[in-house]
């Protein structure tokens, strides 16, 4: 049993010094040998946990999808209007973001993957899919926006302030959707 806890324990130690590694570089030029020395494990150790640096960023983003499929499931269960809806989701993710440094790295490994695949990350796809009908579709495509505009223009890689800043996106726009309508003046 205790075997299999310290395994545990370092599988995680891991898992956080992939993400502070992938964090800080991206997935191109994050280095195994740097995790390893990060976690006191031999590069053959760290090995034993993760076959791969793809490995070990399939971990992270699997981390992030389940993140956001708990918050989907708690935004949606409350009987929300689609604006609020989006931005508790939103919201609820940037506080993840900050406090949690594989939800950050998984997102920047998604972002980094952007450009190279034909479908979006699985986490920008959910809040597209929680307003994609006609009258909200805007909105969806705003919280997409806000979400990432605010995470890839953070002025720190830790994104410390990406919650405040996030909702402060969405206290810009009007409740009642004129901006976005174009009827305001």
């Amino acid at each position: 049993m205790a075997k299999q806890a310290r395994a545990r324990r370092t599988h995680e130690l891991v898992l956080d010094a992939a993400a502070a590694e992938f964090l800080r570089h991206g997935y191109p030029r994050a280095n195994l040998q740097h995790v390893a020395d990060r976690t006191g494990l031999t590069k053959g150790a760290l090995y034993g946990h993760f076959a791969s640096k793809e490995q070990l960023a399939q971990a992270l983003t699997a981390h992030l999808d389940e993140v956001v499929d708990q918050l989907v499931a708690r935004t949606t269960a409350e009987d929300l209007p689609a604006r609020d809806r989006l931005r508790t989701l939103t919201c609820a993710l940037a506080e993840r973001i900050e406090a949690d440094v594989r939800v950050n790295a998984a997102l920047r490994l998604a972002m980094d993957e952007i450009h190279s695949t034909p479908r979006p990350p699985k986490v920008l796809a959910d809040l597209r899919a929680l307003g994609e009908r006609p009258p909200t579709a805007p909105l969806a495509d705003l919280a997409v926006v806000i979400l990432v505009g605010a995470y890839c223009t953070a002025p720190d890689p830790d994104r410390r302030g990406l919650a405040e800043r996030v909702r402060d996106l969405w206290d810009a726009f009007p409740a009642d959707g004129q901006a976005l309508s174009g009827t305001s003046r």
